[in-house]
């Protein structure tokens, strides 16, 4: 139960006391009082206090205990933090001295400096320690020189006017007081000037700062060492003496029943307390004569200092549980009756009472409270700031009365900006600041309107977010620049730059996630393939159909050979079209007297007519029906294609060249192209080996004519009207054929053959190049011949990921149809289900979603994968990396692996089944290994 009650930071209720004593100076009254605020750590009480020490004007109380716990308390008990608490098991000396506080903490020396006194938040640390030089106890600061003991029975004197800084210490003197034979060093103070006592468990002994010893007793006073002004004051056991202070010889002694263990004085400096080294017992010395007044029982263990506001802070001891546990005890006193008068004081405190009366009516009459330096009354009362308790407390009801005014201006001048529109993140900084600082319901009220704020920035937020989206809803684009040049969209951007960083970052992407539902949006309704009855249209790019208009071609008597009979020469006949094509005659017989060829018989007559009539057009070459899927990167593709295809036609010059590497899709642009369009489509594939008869002529064997020569695909091609000629691979095409094609290219566009014939192309052909990029083998450079004729487009891979951190879907529309759980899904429902799994999109969901987006997120893995080996690859090959990566990761690729998603129980191990067989090079093979291992 006792545990429970500590831990709750309760005491068990003391009887009050009040010590009331007759001195020769007058009555001096003690009252142990429990005004010290309760430390959090429950388990304080169980670590023996080291040292303590009070700040100069009697504001500051620090406690360092056991495994380097440290305690701060203001003059009313209040508990502060102390920043920067320097690691340590322990803490050997505490030293308040004007602006400065140091700390020994083995093996460090710590040394704040108080900024602002009453402020610890202000307080700077430095930690000072030197190779070789590890502080161990005894501590003193007299004007700019810090004096401490160190390992190895040293003292080092440093100047600190300099700073703290590796260049700023000056090292002034160090002497080694081992010839003194002291034992262990417990106490160390500055003696008049220049010189140093030291007090160990063995003995004390005096010494000039160049390390003399001048003067050594064999007192084993410890820490109960007192230096005044013009004497010396040492305890050993029970003994106390006074000795002058260059040691010559002792001027008084006396004996208490105090076994003592430390020594302070009165602010007066007429009394000495002492602290007992072994019981709760606490003794009084009356300094003038040296005399025992008395022992106060109960408390006074080990440690003692006097405030100079008259408060004694010491510490009791008791046992509990088989524990000792260790109280720290506050004592109030009168002694600062015996500094100053009290008819004095009593004016002093009446003055402090009034102003702080014509304070609080000032502050009644003002509204808001920009500086409270600008009342005259609260400048009065802090220039009254002395020790005396009272002074203080009403100095302190002041300060109260000013922070609380102070506190309401801030949360009033909050509210208004809120309600005006203009707090940004500066206010939240400054909320968030004063809420680490302030306590109780201030706090709480802080809190509610942080949360107002944040209430206020998200409301602020979503309306510039919605009067955004109406602007972008107007605006017509594909591009994310187009946006940042909206009113709305620059108000937005600034509102969201005076943001605090973590609201401002999350109002970023919300922000990005409008202008990408925006461009979603146009994505689906821009790039669309849309047919009407003459028309095709990709994108915003419209494409007449074909219309089936097929090339004539003319019907000829063929002598096929001549026979002699019955005294005559007979011609065998059959009748021949342009393209080769032979029919002979049916109903009639096909010998005829040669004399007839020169006015061909009526039947034949009617025979080329009736021929010419039904059979005189090429046979429709109409295109294969190809399945496609319809995404924005291809049919942007298509859009390009269109259009540059619309330019060639209008001007009857030109090639459209299509480069990327292999599997990207460029014959399958083409042929979609060829079959949208209603046009016949011929490709003719190039190599490094072609020669002009390639190209120009075919040779076919006719068993009863034997072999016959007739025209190419290519010179078919070229007087087919529409007709989309694609030569594939046209970079393979050795340097002497090039120049065949120059007239063809250009605006002449003709073909010269072999034989001098010259083929004119229909003014309806089409002509397309693809190309793979130079870096594979067998391709060459494209001669600048066929350059400077071309319009290039580049085919790269779908796009997968953007500088914003966006995820496309458009590989992912091209594999879901081979993905069982997404294959029933539409184009519109993938793309949103992808934005929202994906990227995080708003979008509605769809029945079933979760099991979808296991899908999505295999598909999006595989994609990852794939687009970092094309990295690689490019990467490679442009020498902006030495990893060997060949491998084309091709869409045919990713369409093969995603059949089989379902089959893998990992997407890596999938990848790497079906793709490393593909990869020749071991070197190579465990790049690409490793690539997709790191993913």
């Amino acid at each position: 139960m006792r545990f429970v009650q500590r831990l709750l930071g309760r005491r068990e209720k003391e009887e009050e006391k009040i010590f009331r004593l007759t001195t020769p100076k007058g009555e001096l009254t003690l009252k142990p009082e429990d005004f010290l605020e309760k430390d959090p750590d429950a388990r304080i009480e169980e670590f023996w206090v080291d040292t303590m020490d009070v700040s100069e004007d009697g504001y500051w109380l620090l406690v360092g205990r056991r495994h380097g716990l440290l305690q701060l308390y203001d003059w009313r008990g209040k508990i502060h933090r102390l920043p920067s608490r320097p690691p340590a098991q322990v803490i050997t000396d505490i030293l308040f001295r004007g602006r400065y506080l140091a700390l020994i903490t083995p093996p460090y020396l710590v040394v704040y400096l108080l900024e602002d006194i009453k402020n610890p938040q202000t307080w700077k640390s430095f930690r000072t320690t030197q190779e070789g030089i590890r502080a161990s106890v005894g501590l003193d600061l007299q004007g700019n020189l810090l004096a401490y003991g160190v390992v190895g029975e040293r003292v080092y004197v440093i100047d600190i006017s300099g700073g703290f800084g590796s260049e700023g210490l000056d090292f002034r003197s160090t002497f080694s007081y081992s010839e003194a034979q002291i034992g262990e060093l417990r106490s160390l103070k500055f003696i008049g000037t220049g010189k140093l006592l030291l007090s160990g468990t063995r003995g004390v002994a005096l010494y000039d700062l160049s390390g003399k010893l001048l003067r050594r007793l064999d007192h084993a006073s410890g820490r109960a060492v007192l230096p005044l002004r013009d004497k010396l004051i040492l305890a050993e056991g029970n003994n106390i003496y006074v000795y002058d202070p260059q040691l010559e010889g002792p001027l008084h002694s006396t004996t208490t029943p105090i076994n003592i263990s430390q020594i302070d004085l009165s602010p007066d400096g007429e009394f000495i307390f002492l602290a007992d080294a072994e019981e709760n017992r606490m003794g009084l010395v009356y300094l003038p004569n040296l005399e025992f007044l008395h022992g106060f029982e109960g408390f006074g263990y080990s440690v003692v200092r006097v405030s100079p506001d008259g408060s004694i802070y010491t510490c009791t001891y008791r046992e509990e549980d088989d524990k000792r546990l260790y109280s720290l005890r506050a004592i109030t006193t009168n002694l600062t009756d015996f500094i100053y008068n009290k008819d004095r004081q009593s004016q002093i405190i009446k003055r402090a009472e009034e102003e702080l009366k014509a304070l609080k009516n000032k502050l009644k009459r003002v509204s808001t409270l920009s500086d409270p330096q600008e009342f005259e009354e609260y400048r009065r009362l802090l220039s009254m700031d002395s020790p005396i308790r009272r002074l203080r407390e009403v100095i302190f009801e002041a300060q109260t009365l000013i922070e609380e005014a102070k506190f309401n201006t801030f949360v009033k001048s909050l509210e208004d900006r809120i309600k005006e529109g203009k707090a940004d993140a500066g206010d939240l900084r400054d909320l968030e600041s004063r809420i680490k600082v302030e306590e109780g319901e201030r706090v709480e009220r802080l809190k509610a309107l942080k949360e107002s704020l944040e209430t206020y920035f998200q409301k602020a937020l979503q309306e510039h977010l919605e009067r955004v989206r109406n602007a972008v809803s107007e605006v017509e684009s594909s591009d994310l620049r187009d946006f940042e040049a909206l009113e709305e969209v620059k108000r937005a951007r600034e509102f969201i730059n005076k943001l605090p960083s973590h609201l401002s970052q999350q109002a970023q992407a919300q922000l990005l996630k409008v202008f990408h539902e925006k461009l979603l949006q146009d994505r689906l309704s821009r790039y669309r393939i849309r047919f009407e009855d003459s028309r095709v249209i990709f994108g915003s790019e419209d494409f007449p159909k074909f219309s089936g208009e097929r090339r004539r071609l003319k019907w000829r008597i063929r002598v096929e050979e001549r026979l002699p009979l019955q005294d005559k020469i007979f011609a065998r006949i059959a009748f021949e079209r342009e393209d080769g094509v032979l029919v002979e005659p049916k109903r009639y017989p096909n010998l005829i007297p040669q004399e007839e060829l020169k006015t061909l018989p009526l039947w034949v007559r009617r025979y080329l007519r009736h021929l010419n009539g039904l059979f005189s057009s090429e046979p429709s070459r109409l295109p294969l029906f190809v399945s496609y899927e319809e995404t924005p990167w291809f049919v942007r593709n298509l859009e390009r294609f269109a259009s540059l295809v619309k330019e060639q036609l209008m001007y009857s010059e030109g090639i459209l060249i299509l480069e990327g590497d292999a599997g990207v899709g460029k014959n399958f642009l083409v042929e979609v192209f060829s079959a949208l369009t209603n046009r016949p489509l011929y490709i003719i594939p190039c190599n490094s080996k072609m020669e002009k008869e390639d190209i120009t002529f075919v040779y076919e064997f006719d068993p009863r004519r034997g072999t016959k020569r007739t025209y190419s695909d290519l010179v078919k091609a070229l007087q087919t009207p529409g007709a989309v000629i694609y030569f594939d691979e046209i970079n393979t095409l050795p340097a002497g054929m090039v120049k065949l094609f120059n007239p063809l290219f250009d605006y002449r566009r003709y073909l010269t053959l072999p034989t001098g014939e010259v083929i004119k192309a229909h003014r309806e052909v089409v002509l397309i190049g693809g190309m793979n990029p130079q870096n594979y083998l067998g391709v060459s450079e494209l001669p600048q011949d066929i350059k400077s004729r071309a319009d290039i487009i580049f085919v790269d891979y779908p796009p997968f990921e953007d500088e914003k951190g966006i995820y496309h879907p458009d590989e992912a529309i091209i594999l879901k149809d081979h993905v069982r759980e997404l294959s029933f899904l539409t184009l519109e429902e993938f793309i949103y289900l992808w934005h929202s799994v994906v990227n995080g999109l708003k979008t509605e969901p769809l029945e079933g979603q979760e099991r979808l987006e296991k899908s999505v997120w295999k598909v999006f893995e595989l994609l990852k994968i794939a687009n970092a080996i094309r990295k690689a690859y490019r990467a490679y090959q442009t020498q902006q990396s030495e990893e060997p990566v060949d491998f084309v990761f091709s869409i045919r690729d990713t369409i093969r692996c995603a059949r089989r998603l379902d089959k893998y129980p990992s997407v890596k191990s999938l990848v790497l089944e079906t793709i490393l067989p593909k990869v020749g090079s071991p070197l190579e093979k465990e790049i690409i290994k490793s690539i997709v291992e790191r993913l």
